[in-house]
């Protein structure tokens, strides 16, 4: 028998495993001389793994659409991706250019929080030199849910891998990062915090090592 023949081939097995071709699988494995679990968890890992990368990118669109409603001052577009519950009154602050929200999203120069380092939301976003955006994907251990921070940051000051240090973002997230907490419901991203972390003054929300 020709030893180059592929088993999945010859039993209509795909070389990817998919529910509905496990039990082919046990069978093609087995000729193989392959220990099912071993194949199975296999299966589930590049299942996850797919799972992650598109949660990611999902989110990570989500991020490019909030850079360009931030750049461009889009309220609506703003609003759009806003928490639900929240909605009515963030329209009702970013329409006021005195707020503090406002402050926070769209103008440096009327925070009144810190030791002047603050930056908007707006100038963290619109004045970086190589403008970049991070989705940083973990599951909870205490809900088994996918949480997701979105980072915007200007690469030429900030390193990716800086953005896994809780101490570098603590110190610099006020005048160089913005950030914003989500968890994926029922295949949606739905932000967890207010706007931009906005109510997070000191560090941005829920920093992990891990990301």
């Amino acid at each position: 028998m020709n030893r180059g023949i592929k088993w999945h081939s010859l039993l209509g097995c795909p070389p990817i495993a998919t529910p509905n071709c496990l039990p082919v699988l046990a069978l093609c494995v087995a000729m193989a001389g392959i220990p099912l679990s071993s194949a199975a968890h296999a299966a589930q890992q590049k299942s996850n793994a797919s799972r992650g990368s598109s949660a990611s990118r999902e989110l990570h669109k989500i991020g490019e659409a909030l850079a360009k409603a931030v750049r461009e001052k889009n309220l609506d577009a703003l609003l759009a991706l806003d928490r639900a519950d929240l909605r009515a009154a963030d329209e009702a602050s970013l329409k006021n250019p005195k707020s503090d929200l406002y402050c926070y999203i769209f103008d440096s120069d009327c925070i009144t929080w810190g030791n002047g380092d603050w930056r908007s939301v707006y100038d963290k976003i619109s004045q970086a030199q190589q403008p970049e955006i991070k989705a940083s994907l973990w599951s909870s251990p205490y809900d088994r849910q996918l949480y997701g921070n979105l980072f915007f940051y200007d690469a030429a000051a900030v390193s990716a891998k800086e953005l896994r240090s809780k101490d570098f973002l603590c110190k610099e997230a006020p005048a160089k990062i913005a950030s914003w907490k989500f968890r994926l419901e029922k295949g949606k991203w739905k932000p967890v915090t207010p706007l931009f972390d906005s109510e997070t003054r000191d560090c941005p929300s829920d920093v992990r090592e891990q990301q």
